[in-house]
């Protein structure tokens, strides 16, 4: 159910005129500090929106919005190989990420980047793959020609990606489900300004939404951008390529906050 417009907008002035005493606002923001460091067997996206609901009567709207677990980085799925770890979670909430409206459309598929966390030791990059119809694609694979060891399905739906024995090799190949044509295998990697590719390991699982993770072990370059290369979303062949400058405005408040 949606809000009216006059009804935010009367809650909006209520809250920002709300005069704070100095001490429960220092309450406030320490509790969420202890929080933040406390280590919870529930998702972090729910206990966020609790504690935000709880807090909204306290803290004024602007500062709510970065608190409010809005991120798609606050999803327990987010979490690739451990990157988005407690440090990167206080940064987020304090809004400490850029927004992104960045799109790329074929063959009906739209492939969508809208949001990017930065700081010194890693990179990552909300994205999600839509169709004409605004709604995630399916995850599923065209395996037909290919001698499949495990189709990646459990009780008819697909949970993983499917292996398969490809012929005068050893060992199984696995079927991405965002292809690409270049030798390395990578429709994503960082670049600097001059189009040299930055060095960098490069984590994602490889779904019609989730994050793209570059973990760095060296200084960026002042100016990064994010290279897109791709020629096939599950089943379906296309093209797929562009080049978006990645914001870096809030990369150091974001390094210093998360160590």
């Amino acid at each position: 159910m949606s809000i009216p417009e006059n009804i935010k907008e009367t809650l909006k002035d209520q809250i920002e005129n709300v005069e704070i005493p100095q001490e429960v606002d220092r309450r406030v923001r320490q509790s969420f500090l202890e929080f933040h460091k406390k280590k919870e067997s529930k998702p972090m996206k729910k206990r966020l929106v609790a504690f935000s609901i709880a807090a909204a009567i306290l803290v004024p709207t602007s500062v709510f919005a970065s608190l409010g677990g809005t991120s798609y980085f606050f999803k327990d799925s987010a979490n690739i190989n451990g990157l988005v770890n407690e440090g990167t979670k206080r940064a987020l909430s304090e809004g400490l990420s850029v927004q992104m409206n960045e799109k790329i459309t074929d063959r009906g598929l739209t492939v969508q980047f809208s949001e990017v966390y930065v700081e010194d030791s890693k990179v990552l990059v909300h994205y999600k793959i839509t169709g004409e119809d605004g709604k995630l694609v399916p995850y599923e694979f065209d395996t037909r020609g290919l001698n499949v060891i495990n189709d990646g399905k459990k009780n008819g739906k697909q949970v993983e990606n499917p292996t398969y024995q490809e012929k005068g090799l050893e060992g199984f190949s696995v079927l991405s489900f965002i292809g690409t044509g270049k030798k390395d295998h990578l429709p994503f990697t960082l670049t600097d300004a001059a189009g040299n590719e930055i060095n960098t390991g490069i984590a994602e699982k490889d779904q019609p939404e989730g994050v793209l993770a570059f973990a760095i072990n060296a200084k960026l370059p002042e100016s990064i951008r994010l290279n897109v290369d791709i020629n096939r979303i599950g089943a379906v062949k296309g093209s797929w390529k562009a080049q978006f400058t990645i914001d870096q405005s809030k990369a150091k408040q974001a390094s210093e906050k998360a160590h």
